[in-house]
């Protein structure tokens, strides 16, 4: 389970916090708690009215601040702001650690929640468990180190230890889990005499085992997954990839932006990620640079006569700019909604792509919306062609 996965989903609750630390460092105490919770409130309102829940993180966190921060200013004593990075780290490792004791299905839905439109397959809980124990581990050290430094060491010291520090650990942990994973992605490469592993999984994209990658383009059956990104510019065009010529599958004929399969190991965020930069050149720090975010709209099964796969199709907008390489992509370009039209079942585009583009259509006539726009989740579909494309 990716590390970024779990922060994203834990820690929005310290947003009133960190607006707090950022603050009152440059306009002092009293705008500090002000703007922390008025970031808070904020927070919490939008999740209720948004999401029709309350997100007891957030609300747990604002509490904290109020409290810590009246008090401070009643006793004139900054302690009591200096100790509540370190006594909501607590808060919300409580939480971490009754997830990790309840029954796993708690701690599935309460991720599922939390990371709207991502897949969470049962056979990722054991890693996911073990990514959120290390977690919890890292909070534990900080609040003490935070604690400490609220007592021995100076102010300056301490917003240090109790903003910056938290995110050099939190970065080293992700750091040495994405380490461990290829050296275990190695060892059973190598066991499995130097071939690409790719993951096994069902039609839910539960993960049951990994097999090599020629094992997975023997003929139907074994379903592994695959990542595919459409890139919209927000004016109604669709940015596709021309395959290179001596690619073995779909040679010369335009496919979606990006597309690759999952590696035995990686999730689908990685995986896509990977090979946006890889196909592309585009990193993803280009992406939030830009405000684009990948956002996941179907997945369905699809079988060709060499592989069966589970494609998980995700869209963003994107204007540019592209770097593809030229190893696997001749050109790309984007296409109108009327080129895109014209260019079905004339043999210019892959069947995949087409597939996808027929789901695009339906779901867009059902929302009166455009073809080339992205479309919301259409849950598993079935999907069979002659071919496939990656």
């Amino acid at each position: 389970m990716n590390p970024r996965l779990l922060l994203k989903s834990l820690l929005p609750g310290l947003a009133p916090l960190i607006v707090f630390v950022a603050a009152d460092a440059i306009f002092g105490e009293l705008v500090g708690l002000a703007v922390g919770l008025a970031v808070g409130a904020g927070e919490f309102l939008h999740a209720l009215l948004k999401h029709k829940r309350a997100d007891p993180f957030v609300a747990a966190d604002t509490a904290l601040l109020a409290l810590a921060g009246g008090l401070s200013l009643a006793l004139r004593d900054e302690i009591f702001f200096k100790l509540k990075p370190a006594l909501v780290e607590l808060l919300l490792g409580a939480a971490m650690g009754l997830l990790l004791v309840l029954p796993p299905a708690y701690l599935k839905a309460y991720l599922g929640r939390q990371l709207r439109g991502i897949e969470i397959p049962d056979g990722s809980l054991p890693a996911m468990k073990r990514s959120l124990g290390l977690m919890l581990a890292v909070l534990a050290l900080h609040a003490g180190l935070t604690a400490y430094a609220a007592f021995a060491l100076s102010s300056a010291a301490w917003g240090f230890v109790s903003g910056g520090l938290l995110y050099l650990l939190f970065a080293a942990l992700a750091l040495w889990q994405y380490l461990g994973g290829r050296r275990a992605a190695r060892r059973a490469q190598a066991a499995a005499g130097g071939e690409e592993l790719l993951p096994l999984v069902d039609e839910e994209g539960r993960v049951l085992g990994s097999a090599p990658r020629s094992a997975c383009h023997a003929g139907r059956g074994k379903l592994h997954p695959v990542v595919r990104l459409l890139i919209f510019d927000g004016r109604g065009g669709l940015y596709l990839q021309k395959r290179a010529a001596d690619r073995l599958v779909q040679p010369g004929k335009w496919d979606a932006a990006v597309g690759g399969h999952v590696a035995a190991g990686e999730d689908l965020e990685a995986a896509l990620a990977r090979e946006l930069r890889e196909e592309l050149g585009v990193t993803s720090m280009a992406l939030e640079a830009a405000g684009a975010k990948p956002e996941p709209v179907f997945r369905f099964r699809w079988d060709t006569e060499i592989e069966s796969e589970l494609v998980f199709t995700f869209a963003t907008r994107y204007p540019g700019p592209f770097a593809p390489d030229g190893r696997e992509v001749e050109e790309g370009r984007f296409w109108s909604r009327n080129e895109l039209r014209a260019a079905l079942g004339s043999g210019l585009l892959t069947p995949l792509l087409e597939r996808e583009l027929d789901i695009l259509s339906r779901a867009a006539e059902g929302e009166g919306r455009p073809l080339a726009s992205p479309a919301s989740s259409a849950g598993p579909l079935a999907g069979a062609g002659a071919a496939g494309a990656h």
